[in-house]
Formats: C-alpha cells, structure tokens, sequence
C-alpha cells in the first residue's frame, strides 16, 4: 500500500538529488558526530538504516526535520512487520503534522495509520483512518503531487474488493499525469517525476484489472509502464520497477500460466535478499509456492510457502497471503506424505481462516483457480481431528462408557422428539422460503416492467444481473447441480459469465456463497425425491449422496445437516414414522 508514498516522499523531500543517489551506508561503528543533520537524514533516505534515525531522534531536530524522521522510521518499521511501533511513529507524526499545518505530512499520517491497522486485519479503525485523510488530498499542490496523493487516497476502494470503481479512478489519475506532460505543466527537471509516477500508477492499474480478470487491459498497462521503466530508467532497481516484476508474474499467474509466472517470482525473491524489497518478497514466496502446487512440483511449493511463513510480513492487500502461505504448506506437506507438518499447518491455517472471518478475502485465489482440492481442506482436517481425539481418549471413553449407556436411552428420548421438531420447522421453512423466492421472482419481473415505463422507479440490478437470475431460475429448475463436476467456473461458463460476477451475485441475491447454494439446491432435490418416492427411503446414504451430486457420503451427510438441523439417517426414520 505504501509503494506510492514511498516514491512520493522520495522525489518530493529529496527531488532525486545526486548527492543522495551516491551516498552508501556506513558501518554501524563510524562515529556519527561528524555529520550535520542533513547529512544524516540523507543517509537514512538512501540506506532506510534506522541507526541513522535512532541518533537523529536525540538530537535538537526542527519541528520540519522531526517529521520527516519520524515518517521515515514509520516505514521502516511497516517494512519489518513491527506494526504496533510503526503506528505509533506515525501517531506522532500526525501531532507534529498539525503544529506545522503541512497538508503532506497530515495526510501520510493517517493514511499510514490506517495501512497499519488494514494490516493488522482491524478493518473499521483502517477505513476511519482512511477517511480522516481525504479531506487533505485538495490541498496538495495541484499537478503531480496531488494526483499521487489521489492514487494513494482510491487505494481503499482496492483493498475492500471494489476493483472495478478502483480501475476507474486510476484510469483518471493516469490520464491527469499523461495531460500534466502534454500540456507543458512540468518543468524539465521534474520529467523523471512524472515518467515514474505514470509508470507507478499504470503498474497499478494492471493489478487493479487482473482482479477482474480483464487480461488484455491488464496486458496494455504492462507494455505501457515496462515502455517507461526501459526507455528512462534502464537498468535502475526501483521500487516500481520490481513491483511491476512482481505484478508481471501475478499476470501469468492468474491467467493459470505457472511456469511463465515463476522466473519472475524467482526474481523478486532474490531481489528481496539484495535489495531490501522484504514486502515483495514475501508476497513472491506466497505466488510462487501456490504457481509450483499447481505444477505439482510440491517440494519447491513447501519450500516457498514455509520460507514465507519463517519470514512474515502484514501486508495491504485484498488478498490475504497469510492464509494462502499456511493453505499450501498444509496442502504441500500433505501431497508430500508428510504427516506432522500437514496436520501443523493444517491448525494454522483454521485458526487464521477463522479469524479472518471473511469468505470472499480467504478464497479469492482459489476462486480463480477453482482448485478443487482446496475445497475439500476443512473436511479432511475435521477427519484428522476427530481421528486423533479417538485415539488420545479412548481410554478415558472406556472409564466412562457405562455412564453413557445409562444416560443415553433417556438422552435418545430427547433428541428424537427435538429432531422432530427440527424437521417440522425445516419442512416448514422450505415451504414458506419456496414463496418468498418466488414472490422476489415475480417482483424483479414487475420491478422490470415498472422501470421500462417509469424512469422515476428505483434503481433495479441491471440487465445483465436479471439475465443472469433468470438463467439461475431455469438451472435452479433442473437438474444440473446433482452432477458431481459442477463448480463455480463450470456454472460461470454454462450462464455465459466469469466466476467474479457469478459469485458477486450468488452472495448478494442468494445469500449465501457458492457451496452452500449447490448444497442447498441438492439437498431439496434429493428431500423431494424422499417425500415423493417411496423407494428413495429404502436406499443406502451414500446412493442418496451419489444421486444428489455429493462426491462423498462424508461431505452429503454435513452438508445435509447444515440444511436441516438432523442427519439423512435421522430424517429418514423421521418419514418412515411419520407414515405409519
């Protein structure tokens, strides 16, 4: 999140000054006596070294030379993961940026508090944070500097999924910048300036594109901003330089090419032991352990992933690459026959996918790669915890089994006559839910028809969005979902759509994700052949799980007790009482 404010800072406290390109860190054990503080701030620009900051935060610094430290060892921090410090760096600085009354420093404050906090996964203090900084953007210089601060501003949009607004604004902060040069409004000595703050955005316009899927734009932005790097910044190591390597992968890599997308995230790996890109080192180990999965080269795929986990790095972006990091080591391990680091990283994984607390954010990459295998993690590690607890306790179940046995035929009374009572409310759910969706049906189709008359109605879902929950209605009336092989892409593809749009409008008309909806239209499918055939209550759970489309009767049997409260062994003895 921070790439732009870093450039930021550097062209505009420094104007990429000669001096400070030559100058090179210096051993720790130099005295630091014999600099002024300029010198030292200029060596701490360069050499991001926070020894030289330690020493400048006990000298007399100004009120100017204060704030300019104190953003700098912010970020220092952010790029070591040591968020609580960093936070507090940059609370600091927003007391001095409000004595200076500089709209810079006032408005990097808050936006790296809330970079921190989005970090830290605390996402309403990060979006309080992010607002509190937009009424700064306006008193930016207008030109260059303000249009930066505007791309660093509409960042927010990216980080909470809203690609498709954060495309557009970029689109127009690039066109703002291509006008400031075509127009003669930047002088010759800020022309590296702008090349590089153009080829900045466009490196994140290209990210913001492959969020949508949308590979050719995202190819344009490539060319345009590596026609940039090449012809003006040839053979310089920049932050935007190894980001758009980094983002050059991401390209390959979503569009499922793996080993295209690997040399890069090879590179950016290497680049991160030499050239201080921590940030992006990280996020490359992550890509590249999911890019060798996916090849099935699973040693190097553990190999990537667990050098991510020894080394994290909070990062700001939509994609949680924590989770993704933990997923393919247990994944990896698991494929590698190596149990104990399966079922250690497979704990990991739950706890973090737990605490994120976020579908959409935690399955994001295995949506656009519709890996199947992925899927199916939480109910093999269910599998392996109810196994291991069998084999821990059994002799304590032993001590206790003969209370259990006394206990369980009044227990057994109970339950039955409460699972009644979850089947009749179920039974009675169904019915009442059938109304309500086709009372939403039919008012869409009114909601329709009044729009086409009266301009004046209320904004419906668009065309395409109708079009596509008409196409749902017709699937959902036949029987498509019993087949074992449907998946998000294969229903995307079947209703003429991506897996981005299905899956947004799933979640918003149907309430509910992907799995839980072809679970949903299964279990009614296979409860009204139950009702309706009476030779469906004779057959066995896993021909029922068979002929519903489940792959497992293990997954049938939870996904059937989502839905009703009761298992099919249950509910079928319910039906066979309940017709005597």
């Amino acid at each position: 999140m921070n790439y732009l404010l870093r450039l930021l800072t550097i062209l505009f406290l420094t104007n990429l000054s000669a001096s400070a390109n030559v100058i090179t860190l210096q051993s720790t054990q130099d005295s630091l006596a014999k600099y002024s503080i300029p010198e030292l701030i200029g060596k701490a620009e360069v050499t991001k070294d926070s020894v030289y900051l330690n020493y400048l935060e006990k000298k007399d610094l100004s009120t100017e030379e204060l704030a300019n430290v104190l953003y700098m060892h912010g970020n220092i921090l952010i790029n070591e993961g040591i968020m609580d410090r960093s936070r507090q760096y940059f609370e600091r600085l927003d007391s001095v940026a409000k004595i200076l009354k500089d709209p810079f420093y006032q408005f990097v404050s808050k936006l790296s508090i809330g970079e921190v906090y989005y970090r830290q996964k605390n996402y309403p203090a990060s979006k309080e944070s992010f607002e509190s900084a937009h009424p700064f953007v306006a008193q930016f210089p207008e030109g260059i500097q303000r249009a930066l601060a505007k791309a660093e501003y509409v960042y927010f949009y990216y980080l909470n999924g809203q690609f498709e607004r954060y495309s557009k604004e970029l689109e127009g902060i690039k066109k703002e910048l291509i006008d400031l040069g075509e127009q003669g409004k930047v002088g010759d000595e800020d022309l590296d300036y702008l090349e590089m703050s153009k080829a900045t955005v466009s490196v994140y316009l290209t990210k913001a594109y492959l969020m949508n899927e949308d590979f050719s734009k995202a190819e344009e932005e490539l060319k345009y901003s590596d026609k940039i790097l090449k012809e003006r910044f040839h053979n310089k190591i920049t932050t935007t330089a190894v980001q758009q390597k980094l983002t050059k992968g991401e390209f390959y890599f979503f569009k499922k090419d793996f080993k295209m997308a690997i040399p890069y995230f090879q590179e950016v790996n290497k680049l991160g032991d030499s050239e201080n890109f921590g940030d992006f080192q990280y996020v490359a180990r992550v890509m590249a352990s999911i890019a060798y999965f996916q090849l099935a080269d699973y040693k190097q795929s553990l190999s990537f992933s667990e050098a991510a986990m020894n080394h994290p790095i909070p990062i700001a972006d939509y994609i949680d690459y924590e989770v993704e990091a933990m997923r393919y080591a247990y994944l990896a391990s698991k494929e590698l026959g190596l149990s104990d680091k399966a079922m250690q990283y497979s704990q990991k994984f739950l706890e973090q996918d737990e605490a994120l607390k976020d579908t959409k954010r935690s399955n994001f990459i295995n949506s656009i790669l519709n890996n199947m295998e992925v899927s199916q993690l939480e109910n093999d590690l269910i599998a392996k915890t109810k196994s291991n607890y069998v084999l821990r306790y059994s002799l304590i179940g032993l001590a206790i089994l003969i209370v259990i046995l006394v206990l369980f035929t009044v227990y057994q009374i109970r339950e039955n006559k409460h699972n009644k009572e979850k089947i009749r409310e179920f039974m009675h759910n169904l019915e009442e839910s059938d109304k309500a969706e086709k009372a939403k049906q039919e008012e869409r189709r009114i909601s329709k028809a009044n729009a086409e008359i009266n301009s004046d109605t209320p904004a419906q879902p668009d065309d395409k969005t109708v079009k596509i929950l008409d196409k749902l209605e017709e699937f959902e009336s036949s029987d498509l979902y019993t087949d074992s092989k449907m998946s998000l892409s294969y229903l995307a593809s079947y209703l003429g759509t991506n897996t981005i749009t299905l899956s947004k409008i799933i979640n918003t008309y149907k309430e509910m994700n992907f799995n839980d909806y072809i679970n949903g239209l299964r279990i009614r499918f296979i409860i009204e052949k139950i009702k309706n055939e009476p030779k469906f209550e004779q057959y066995k759970i896993s021909y029922l799980a068979e002929v519903s489309g489940f792959s497992s009767h293990s997954i049938f049997s939870k996904a059937f007790k989502k839905s009703t409260g009761v298992t099919p062994s249950q509910f079928l003895d319910f039906l066979k009482e309940d017709t005597r």
